[in-house]
């Protein structure tokens, strides 16, 4: 009769240092006296499986999975030494010891080139097999943080590709700038191929009184909801900015371009019916990235005919450019919009001069529609600033985003430019006034290299370096801007961090106490309990 079984239990039921145990040995009394002994849960070690035949435990060891495999070297069906070797390549990180009533040598040699961890002769000493369950269980605790800790990294490091990426995208799509060395780096780390081949640009705009509400739910939706309908036609990737989420389409037919259109509008007429509203504009296919900001553009120019009501193939169409050849200066308004960010307005005027100017030759009656156009565009990205900023929400009004009111009560290209300039003065002076209340960029740099290295043991030392102050100097900075000191700093961002972990993860509590920081975990309680009132395991259940 065989006693071969199963022993299925509940992890969660579990203490958290409990590993998988398998005991192998045609001798039932040694099974039995093994469990009867030693007290293996104490040690950490939970019975998943009882053997005396090794076929039948080889044929379990998928399902099972144990850490620890316990096998006697001599059987009738299999020897030891046999079985160990068909079990590592089953499950090449389980640990093994074999158990043997010889003291032969050539043994010992063999089940160390299988893989073997531990050989322990019988009869079995009490004190040597406590001794062999002591050191594999240390030694699984080992392998395990290392696991955790190339987990840990492999996140770090794709989330940093990530938004490595993002950040190259919406540099070049918004601000025109192909910044060399950063796809240089995301090129070392991870193919970029995506970036040099045939795409079509998808922007959308949401509702400003729409950001308001469930805005990041319904962008997650969106994000699904495209990626389900560009599956046919090539590849998508989303970025997301304080203005816009864009879809990359790329590895793309040109014979496609007409239905990705047409999927296109479909969507965010879907999502109008359930009351978001969004505005989307579609660009021409390009070639290359370097492509993108031109790719931008044209979505710019549909979503103004959009919100503007034009009818894009309309003869009325003000910015209908193809027969009057008229361009609009979008590149100028770029160039405005960058300055009033970056607080240097001196060029203000000369910018605006251009944008406004119209060769002679061109008919005067094209010259208010054109001067139209270019005031709702400038004004339109005024609006969208005031959002961003958390300016005055009076600056650009709703009812000035028409161009039947512009045409009306503006009805010149130089009360129009007057207007813009006093806009968009006005918008320059409240960002400069929150530029100055905000960290400086100095801080700023600091507070980036925390933010991306609080999970390791960093210094003021450290970040003083990274941004190239003295340490003292970044000392006396920190505390004067921030008014904390950089120790408080990165202890309360810890902490934040560690209750996102626990309420939002089944992390365990050294996972979370290692993701953090903070290597020793009873001090890394003892940090949290003082900050919060709470011990990690309370905190976890009333959230």
């Amino acid at each position: 009769m065989s006693l071969d079984r199963y022993i299925f239990f509940r992890l969660d039921k579990i203490g958290e240092v409990m590993y998988r145990l398998l005991l192998l040995d045609d001798e039932e009394i040694v099974t039995r006296g093994i469990q009867k002994v030693f007290d293996l849960e104490k040690s950490g070690f939970q019975v998943v499986g009882v053997f005396q035949n090794p076929q039948k435990a080889l044929e379990s060891l998928p399902g099972l999975q144990p850490d620890l495999i316990i096998t006697d070297i001599k059987m009738p069906q299999m020897s030891g030494l046999d079985f160990a070797a068909e079990a590592k390549q089953l499950l090449p990180k389980s640990e093994i010891v074999i158990l043997s009533g010889y003291g032969d040598f050539g043994f010992a040699q063999s089940a160390v080139k299988i893989g073997v961890s531990d050989y322990l002769l019988k009869p079995i000493k009490k004190d040597d097999f406590q001794q062999m369950l002591d050191t594999m269980h240390a030694k699984l605790e080992e392998k395990k943080t290392q696991k955790q800790q190339a987990d840990n990294m492999a996140l770090l490091l794709q989330n940093s590709y990530t938004e490595l990426k993002n950040r190259f995208f919406l540099s070049l799509a918004e601000d025109n700038v192909f910044d060399e060395k950063l796809y240089q780096t995301l090129q070392k780390h991870h193919t970029m191929d995506v970036f040099d081949t045939g795409f079509l640009l998808v922007k959308v705009d949401f509702d400003q009184a729409y950001l308001h509400g469930d805005y990041m739910s319904e962008i997650g939706k969106l994000i699904q909801d495209s990626e389900g309908k560009f599956a046919d036609f090539g590849f998508v990737e989303a970025f997301l900015s304080d203005e816009s989420l864009y879809f990359y389409v790329y590895h793309m037919k040109a014979s496609d371009e007409e239905m990705i259109r047409q999927e296109t509008r479909l969507l965010v007429e879907e999502k109008r019916q359930k009351g978001i509203q969004l505005v989307c504009g579609i660009s021409h296919m390009y070639q290359g990235i370097r492509e993108l900001f031109r790719a931008r553009n044209d979505c710019i120019r549909q979503i103004f005919m959009q919100r503007a009501n034009i009818d894009e193939h309309s003869a009325a169409n003000p910015i209908q450019t193809d027969e009057i050849n008229i361009h609009m200066p979008y590149e100028e308004i770029e160039a405005l919009f960058h300055m009033i960010t970056t607080g240097e307005m001196e060029g203000l005027p000369y910018i605006l001069q251009k944008i406004y100017e119209l060769p002679e030759d061109k008919i005067p009656i094209l010259l208010l529609d054109y001067s139209c156009s270019v005031t709702f565009l400038i004004l339109l990205r005024v609006y969208q600033l005031q959002f961003k900023f958390g300016l005055d929400q009076q600056i650009v009004s709703h009812r000035e985003l028409d161009l039947r009111v512009l045409k009306r009560e503006y009805p010149s290209m130089e009360i129009q430019r007057n207007l813009v300039e006093k806009k968009l003065l006005t918008v320059g002076e409240q960002i400069a006034v929150q530029e100055m209340a905000a960290p400086s960029k100095m801080i700023r740099a600091a507070l980036d290299y925390i933010n991306a290295h609080f999970h390791e043991n960093i210094s003021l030392m450290d970040v003083a370096e990274n941004i190239n102050i003295s340490k003292n100097y970044l000392c006396d900075i920190f505390k004067k801007e921030l008014g904390v000191t950089f120790i408080n700093y990165v202890t309360n961002l810890r902490i934040e961090k560690a209750k996102e972990y626990l309420t939002g993860t089944d992390m365990k509590m050294y996972e979370v106490s290692n993701a953090v920081g903070y290597n020793d975990y009873a001090y890394f309680s003892q940090i949290f309990k003082k900050h919060t009132g709470k011990t990690l395991s309370s905190y976890r259940k009333k959230k």
